[in-house]
C-alpha cells in the first residue's frame, strides 16, 4: 500500500514494467528480482506491487525488513513463522529453520501465493524462505527487493528489475510535494529547487529529506543550504543527508543518534518512555524528526531508513575513529567489551546498550574491570548482560538514568551505589542476595525490576524512594518478606509478587497505597492472608492470587470499586470440620442418641443426611458491589451449590466467567442478565447437571460436564451461542445435542441482518456419529461435492459444514484476537465419536463474490491438524428459504431432508479434469487452532475447468 502522494511520484511506469516481468496470467512460478541503491524506492514499489495484485492470489504476504529480523536471534525462525501465518497457519513456536522449510513446502505446494521478501541481504535468507520453484504451485509469484544483485543471480533469479533514480521532472514534483505541499515550486523558488534536484542525484530518500528540511523556511536558509551542498560536490550521499542533521536543535540530534544506534524498529511509546527517563522530551522530538522525513512511524513502530541510520553511526564513529572509549553511544559488542575489560571509557560515553535480540553475531561474554564505570561521568543509559566481573565492582556512575543489566553476577551493589538520578532499575535473573542497608536517597527512582533474582532474600527500605511506582519481583523463590515501608510508597500502581514461592510476609500496610492499580501475588503458595482493610485500595484495577494458600477473601473486597480483574484460581477452601464432617454427598456422622436402639448402641456413630455446611470459597457472598469487574476466574476453587450468589447479575461489565473445575450441580438463572458476557468456562465441572439459559453471543465451553442432562429452558428457546464446545457430554442425548446444534443454526440464521459485523460464524461440538439428514451434500470420509450453478455466488447465504470426527489424543482451543495475540488450553480427551458444527456467512469473504459467478462444482474438504480422524462429512450451502425449512425440520424432529434449493437453477454440473489449481480470494478464521499449531481456516478456490474446492481445517 502506498501511504501519500509523494510515494506515486514516478512509480507507474516502474510498475507497469515490473507487472510486464510478473505476467500473472501465465500459469507457471516466477521469481522476479528487484534491486536497486539503499534510498532508491525498491520498498515503496515492492508496497505498490503487494496492493495492487494480492487479491489475484489465494493467500498473500508481504515480509518487510527481512535483513534487519533475521539477524536477530531465531530471526530466519521468526520469519518463518510469519510466512506461515500469512497463509492462515498458526505455528506456536519454530526452532530450527529447517523445520520451517518443511512445513513452508507442505503448505505453499498446493496454494497460489504472492510472496514478497523486502531487503533480503544474505542467501540464507532465500534458501530458507524461498528455496525452489518446486516449493510452490503454479501460477505463484515470489518477488525479491534487494541492494545486491548478485544475490538474485546466485540464487537463480532471471527476471530482475534494477530500479533507477528519478529524473528531474519527477524529482522535482517529489521535492515540491515536501517542500511546498504543491507539485510545483514557486517561480521565484524554481532555479534553487533545481538545484537541490541536481546535488539529490534522483534519490528519492535524499529528494525528500532536503524538501522536509527546507519547508517553510526564507530564502536566506535555502541559500546557506545550497552554499553547503556545493561544497560536498561529488560526495557521499551520506553528506547530503547529514545537511538535515545539521538543522537540527541539539535535543534532537541526541534522539536522532539513539535510534540510529539503538532504537530503530522498536515499539514508539517504549523508545520515549526510555529517552524520556534519559532526560529527552522524546514525545515533541520524534514529531520533528518524522516531520523532517528522518523517521517513519508505522503501527506504533519507529523506522528509520538504512541510509539514515549508516549515516547517524558513522557520525558516532567519527567521534573517535580509533578508540572506541572516546564514543558517545557503544552498540557493539566488541567495542563494549574493549572498552569495558581495558578500562578506556571517557567521560564521553552516553549510552551503553548491546542488546542480542538485534545483533546476528553470538553474543559471548563481556569482561569488565572493577573500575570499567569510574571515568564515564556522564553516562546515563547502561544496557547490557552477560558480564564477567571477576574484581567486584566499585562504582556506578552518579548519572545513570536507567540501569538493564540482565544476570548482574554479584550478590550486592556496588558499596558506592548512589545515582541519585536513576528512573529505572532493571536487573532480572541477577545473582543479588541483598539491597543496600538502611535508607537510601533515591528520589527519582520510579521502577524496580528483580524478577528471577533466585537468591534474592529481601525487599529496601522504600522510604528513600517516594516516587517508585513500579515493583516487580516475580519469580524471587527466597523472598521471604515485603518490607513494611511499602505502605509508604503513594504512588505506586504495581506490585508483581508472582510465583515468590517463599513469601509468608506481605504487609498490611499495603491498603494505604491509594494509587496501587495491580497487585498480583498469584503462585505464592505460602501466603495465607492478604489485608483486611485491602478494600480500602481504591483505585485496585487487577487483584491475582491463584496458586495461594489464601482460602477466602478479605471482609472489604466488595470496597473495590474500580476492580475489573479478579483471578482466584486454585484457591480451595479448606473446611473448618474434621475429615469425618467432610464424607462425600452431604453426609455426615453423629453420634446415636437413642439409649433403646440397641443396633445403633452398638456403633458409637450414626450416618445421617443433614445438609453439610459448605466450606468458605473465593467466591463472594455478593457481586453487588463488583459492577466494574470484567474477568473472574473462579477456576478449581472448590466452589459447591449455592457458593455462586443469585446477584451474579449485578457485574453487567462482565466479558469473561470461568468456574471450571468446580462442585456445583448448577449455577444461578440470573446469569442470563450478564448481557456483555462473551465467554464462560464450565470444564470439567462435572456435577454440573442443569444448564441455565445464557445470554446472546456466548462462546460456551462446558468440555467434559459428564453429567450435564439438560438445558433449564427448551432448546428452541435458546438464545444465540457463538461456540459451544460438549465435548463428552453424553447425558445430553444423541438426538438433544443434534437438535441443539440445528437450533443454534437457526438462531444464528435469523439473526444474520443483526449478525452482520460478526467476524466469525457459527462452531459448535456435541458427541454423536451421524450427521443430520438436512445437511443435503453427505460422503464417507473427509471431503464431499456439491454441485451448483455458476450464479449461486449472489444468493447465498453462507456455507453450514457438519463432520463426524474421532480424537485419541488431548485437544487444544485456541482462541486469537483481533491484536494477534492468542491463549490456548488444553481441553480433553473425546472419549467417543463426536460432531463438529461449522457455519461461515457470506459477508466474511465478500470480495471473492465476483470471481465464483461460473463455479459450477465445489469440493469441501474437512481436515483436523493434518490427522485422519473425519469419519463422515455433510455440507449445505444455505439460502434464505433454507431457514423455514431447518424450522420445519425441528418441529418434526425427525431431521428430514429439505428442499435442494442449490440445486433449483438450471444447467448441469460441469466434468472435473485434471489440471493446476489456480485459486482466487481467502476465508480466514483464526479463532481455533488443531495441536498441530494449523489454525482453522477455509479456503475457497476456483479451478480453470470451474471446479472450486472448500477447505476446512477444524481445530479446538
Amino acid at each position: 500500500m502506498l501511504n501519500s502522494m509523494e510515494d506515486f511520484v514516478g512509480i507507474e511506469s516502474k510498475f507497469n514494467k515490473l507487472r510486464f516481468l510478473l505476467c500473472s496470467s501465465v500459469d507457471d512460478v516466477r521469481f522476479v528480482g528487484i534491486w536497486g541503491m539503499g534510498g532508491i524506492g525498491k520498498t515503496t514499489l515492492a508496497r505498490a506491487l503487494y496492493g495492487n495484485m494480492s487479491h489475484e492470489y489465494q493467500f498473500s504476504t508481504f515480509l518487510p525488513n527481512v535483513r534487519s529480523i533475521s539477524d536477530g536471534m531465531n530471526g530466519l525462525c521468526h520469519l518463518q513463522k510469519k510466512l506461515l501465518s500469512g497463509i492462515g497457519m498458526i505455528k506456536d513456536d519454530i526452532w530450527d529453520p529447517h523445520e520451517g522449510v518443511a512445513l513452508i513446502r507442505r503448505y505453499l505446494y498446493h496454494k497460489k501465493v504472492l510472496l514478497i521478501l523486502d531487503d533480503v541481504n544474505n542467501m540464507d535468507q532465500l534458501e530458507y524462505l524461498a528455496g525452489k520453484q518446486e516449493w510452490f504451485c503454479p501460477g505463484s509469484r515470489i518477488v525479491i527487493t534487494t541492494r545486491d544483485e548478485h544475490l538474485l543471480i546466485a540464487h537463480g533469479v532471471q527476471r530482475r528489475f534494477k530500479v533507477e533514480g528519478l529524473p528531474n521532472s519527477q524529482a522535482l514534483k517529489l521535492f515540491s510535494l515536501k517542500a511546498f505541499k504543491k507539485d510545483y515550486p514557486p517561480d521565484d523558488y524554481l532555479g534553487l529547487s533545481r538545484r537541490v534536484v541536481h546535488y539529490a542525484k534522483g534519490l528519492p530518500l535524499a529528494v525528500k529529506v532536503l524538501g522536509s528540511f527546507l519547508h517553510g523556511r526564507r530564502l536566506s536558509a535555502w541559500n546557506s543550504t545550497l552554499g553547503k551542498l556545493s561544497e560536498v560536490f561529488n560526495s557521499e550521499i551520506l553528506e547530503i543527508l547529514k545537511i538535515s542533521y545539521d538543522g537540527l536543535r541539539d535535543n534532537e540530534k541526541k534522539i536522532f543518534l539513539d535510534i540510529a544506534c539503538f532504537f530503530n524498529g522498536d515499539h514508539k511509546d517504549q523508545v520515549i518512555k526510555t529517552l524520556d527517563n534519559c532526560g529527552n522530551s522524546a514525545s515533541i522530538g520524534i514529531d520533528v524528526l518524522v516531520e523532517r522525513s528522518l523517521l517513519t512511524v508505522t503501527y506504533s513502530q519507529i523506522l528509520m531508513h538504512d541510509l539514515l541510520q549508516e549515516m547517524g553511526r558513522e557520525l558516532v564513529c567519527r567521534e573517535s575513529p580509533d578508540e572506541p572509549g572516546g564514543r558517545s553511544r557503544l552498540w557493539h559488542w566488541e567495542d563494549v567489551n574493549h572498552v569495558l575489560s581495558k578500562n578506556t571509557g571517557t567521560g564521553g560515553i552516553e549510552s551503553i546498550l548491546v542488546n542480542p535480540a538485534k545483533s546476528r553475531m553470538v553474543m559471548h561474554v563481556i569482561h569488565a574491570n572493577a573500575k570499567s564505570f569510574l571515568m564515564m561521568s556522564k553516562l546515563r543509559l547502561l544496557i547490557i548482560n552477560d558480564v564477567n566481573l571477576a574484581n567486584g565492582l566499585e562504582c556506578f556512575p552518579d548519572d545513570l538514568r536507567v540501569i538493564e543489566w540482565s544476570g548482574y553476577p554479584l550478590k550486592y551493589f556496588p558499596s558506592h551505589f548512589n545515582p541519585e538520578k536513576l528512573l529505572e532499575l532493571n536487573m532480572s535473573h541477577s545473582h543479588i542476595e541483598h539491597f543496600w542497608t538502611g535508607i537510601k536517597a533515591l528520589y527519582k527512582l520510579r521502577s524496580i525490576n528483580l524478577c528471577h533474582s533466585l537468591s534474592l532474600i529481601d525487599t529496601p527500605d522504600f522510604r528513600g524512594m517516594p516516587y517508585l511506582e513500579c515493583l516487580i519481583l516475580e519469580g524471587c523463590i527466597q523472598l521471604y518478606r515485603v518490607h513494611s515501608s511499602l505502605g509508604t510508597l503513594e504512588r505506586l500502581t504495581l506490585i508483581n509478587l508472582r510465583n515468590c514461592t517463599n513469601l509468608v510476609h506481605f504487609p498490611s500496610s499495603v491498603c494505604g497505597l491509594k494509587s496501587l492499580k495491580v497487585l498480583d501475588v498469584s503462585g505464592c503458595s505460602r501466603l495465607q492472608k492478604l489485608p483486611d482493610d485491602l478494600g480500602c485500595a481504591e483505585c485496585l484495577e487487577e487483584l491475582d492470587v491463584s496458586g495461594t494458600a489464601i482460602r477466602e477473601p478479605p471482609p472489604s473486597i466488595g470496597l473495590l470499586k474500580n476492580l475489573k480483574e479478579l483471578s482466584c484460581r486454585g484457591c480451595k477452601a479448606a473446611s473448618p470440620k474434621p475429615w469425618y464432617m467432610r464424607l462425600p454427598f452431604g453426609l455426615s456422622l453423629e453420634r446415636s442418641q437413642d439409649p433403646s436402639s440397641k443396633f445403633w448402641n452398638m456403633i458409637p456413630f450414626r450416618l445421617s443426611l443433614a445438609r453439610t455446611p459448605h466450606p468458605t470459597s473465593w467466591a463472594p457472598r455478593s457481586f453487588a458491589s463488583l459492577r466494574s469487574l470484567v474477568k473472574l476466574d473462579l477456576t478449581d476453587c472448590n466452589l459447591f451449590e449455592g457458593a455462586i450468589p443469585n446477584d451474579i447479575s449485578c457485574m453487567a461489565s462482565l466479558t469473561k466467567l470461568n468456574l471450571s473445575r468446580n462442585h456445583f450441580a448448577s449455577l444461578p438463572s440470573s446469569i442470563f442478565y450478564l448481557s456483555k458476557l462473551e465467554d464462560l468456562n464450565l470444564e470439567y465441572c462435572e456435577r454440573l447437571q442443569t444448564m441455565p439459559a445464557l445470554p446472546s453471543q456466548v462462546e460456551l465451553n462446558a468440555c467434559n460436564c459428564v453429567s450435564l442432562e439438560r438445558w433449564s429452558v427448551p432448546i428452541e428457546r435458546c438464545k444465540l451461542l457463538l461456540s459451544a464446545n460438549l465435548t463428552n457430554c453424553f447425558k445430553l442425548g444423541k438426538q438433544g445435542c443434534r437438535t441443539l446444534a440445528l437450533t443454534l443454526l437457526k438462531r444464528y440464521l435469523e439473526g444474520v441482518p443483526y449478525l452482520y459485523r460478526l467476524e466469525s460464524g457459527l462452531r459448535f461440538v456435541v458427541p454423536g456419529n451421524e450427521i443430520p439428514d438436512w445437511f443435503t451434500y453427505q460422503s464417507v470420509g473427509s471431503s464431499v461435492y456439491v454441485d451448483v450453478h455458476p450464479g449461486f455466488s449472489g444468493m447465498y447465504m453462507g456455507f453450514a459444514g457438519c463432520a463426524v470426527f474421532e480424537i485419541k489424543g488431548m485437544v487444544r482451543f485456541r482462541k486469537r484476537k483481533r491484536d494477534g495475540l492468542g491463549t490456548s488450553r488444553t481441553l480433553s480427551q473425546a472419549v467417543s465419536h463426536h460432531l463438529w458444527f461449522e457455519y461461515t456467512p457470506r459477508h466474511i469473504h465478500y470480495e471473492d463474490w465476483p470471481r465464483w459467478q461460473h463455479c459450477r462444482r465445489l469440493k469441501f474438504s474437512f481436515e483436523f491438524g493434518g490427522q485422519d480422524i473425519v469419519k463422515k462429512c455433510g455440507v449445505r450451502i444455505v439460502y434464505e428459504p433454507d431457514i423455514q425449512s431447518l424450522n420445519e425440520s425441528l418441529k418434526k424432529s425427525n431431521f428430514g431432508t429439505s428442499p435442494d434449493y442449490a440445486l433449483k437453477f438450471p444447467g448441469k454440473a460441469a466434468a472435473v479434469s485434471a489440471g493446476s489449481s489456480t485459486k482466487y480470494g481467502t476465508l480466514e478464521h483464526h479463532d481455533e487452532a488443531a495441536p498441530s499449531g494449523s489454525g482453522y481456516h477455509g479456503s475457497i478456490t476456483m479451478e480453470p475447468d470451474l471446479e472450486g474446492s472448500v477447505e476446512f481445517h477444524i481445530g479446538f
